[in-house]
């Protein structure tokens, strides 16, 4: 199994120098949430969602300077390159490039998905609440979607279950805020930042989508994995009675399988003993593996390395300092931060990391673009 059975051509293509509002209503149409930046026949970047979830950007703006940085493919690599790829970067689609960097097409989750399911590589006795992210990230139906956006932002998710009076009301998904934001037309940038204060105050209940499709813990995740592709979603609550006990996605079956192929993210966590026997334990390594999809969109990750020091003791509260170390093809970093809140303290950490190394790519990038000093 390799790249070329699994390449698809996007239906989409954009440029840097397209605008925002030459691609925006195609997206919408065609359902296609990743889109490739492509110049020359070279790839430049991806365009998602994701990158307009942040504030309402004008519909002139050029695709160029929205983009983010991607991860590729090549068109030779092997299904194992490509499940490892999915996994560490935690990608919707990645472009495939050839030996010279020209675009060759896109793979996608929902693709590669398929392939696992079809070729018996997801194991019948697998169950969904062994391999679902836990616990769930949710959010109150009276919240803001203000608040629902800033959660999504922090957290690198996409989807937030809706919760009221204890009870699963519904789901708001990344793509239900972005449609909101630029579901109206107005150029004159006073009326773009009054509509879109008026959304973002809104309680998430008004823009929500119910009923949720949800699955259970005890499902196997052949199953899930084909309701997903049958409702074309990208992840459901895991429910247990009227819990919701966790989320399943697309990248947590592809993760499930990355364990036959002995494919891991390559990060190292010293806690201290009071983190490691506390929830604080999950909710950290789920803040690691999210924010390790965003590092690897940037450079190939050798070693991750995160430590936790008591610094600090006031009655019943620790104040934590972190340490990060990673290894990279460009080189090694490590950054630090401190906070009462060790989950609030790796978040800062990584953060920082992750505007070191792009101030890092865009030095060595505008450096090669310099013409050559005259002897």
């Amino acid at each position: 199994m390799s790249v070329r059975e699994l390449v698809e051509e996007p239906e989409i293509i954009t440029s840097p120098q397209d605008k925002l509002s030459d691609i925006i209503g195609k997206m919408r149409e065609k359902k296609q949430w990743v889109i490739p930046v492509v110049k020359d026949k070279k790839l430049y970047g991806i365009f998602s969602y994701k990158d307009l979830l942040a504030r309402r950007i004008s519909l002139e703006t050029r695709i160029g300077t929205l983009m983010s940085p991607s991860v590729s493919l090549s068109i030779n690599d092997d299904l194992t390159r490509i499940i490892a790829k999915f996994y560490t970067s935690n990608s919707r689609a990645i472009p495939v490039v050839d030996e010279k960097k020209r675009f060759q097409g896109m793979i996608t989750r929902e693709g590669l998905l398929k392939y696992l399911l079809e070729s018996g590589q997801i194991d019948p006795a697998w169950k969904v609440r062994e391999y679902m992210s836990s616990p769930a990230i949710t959010i109150e139906a009276e919240e803001t979607v203000a608040r629902a956006r800033w959660i999504m932002t922090r957290d690198n998710i996409t989807r937030l279950p809706v919760m009221e009076n204890g009870k699963l009301a519904g789901i708001i998904t990344t793509k239900d805020i972005v449609d909101k934001l630029y579901s109206f037309s107005g150029r004159k940038r006073s009326s773009i930042l009054t509509e879109e204060e008026r959304i973002v105050a809104m309680p998430v209940k008004e823009i929500m989508v119910y009923p949720v499709i949800t699955v259970t813990g005890g499902i196997s995740l052949k199953n899930a994995v084909s309701t997903l592709l049958n409702k074309g979603i990208s992840g459901m609550p895991v429910v247990e009675g009227e819990n919701v006990v966790g989320v399943i996605s697309g990248i947590d079956i592809i993760k499930a399988v990355s364990k036959k192929y002995e494919i891991s993210v390559p990060i190292e966590a010293k806690l201290t003993r009071d983190l490691r026997s506390s929830d604080t334990k999950a909710l950290i390594d789920g803040i690691v593996e999210r924010y390790m999809g965003k590092l690897e969109k940037l450079v190939d990750v050798m070693s991750f390395k995160v430590s936790f020091k008591e610094e600090a003791k006031s009655q019943d509260k620790k104040y934590y300092k972190v340490t990060i170390k990673v290894s990279t093809k460009l080189g090694n970093f490590v950054t630090r931060d401190s906070d009462w809140d060790p989950a609030v303290a790796v978040k800062r950490a990584i953060e920082a990391l992750e505007n070191r190394l792009k101030r890092y790519i865009r030095k060595v990038e505008e450096s090669q673009k310099r013409p050559p000093k005259e002897e």
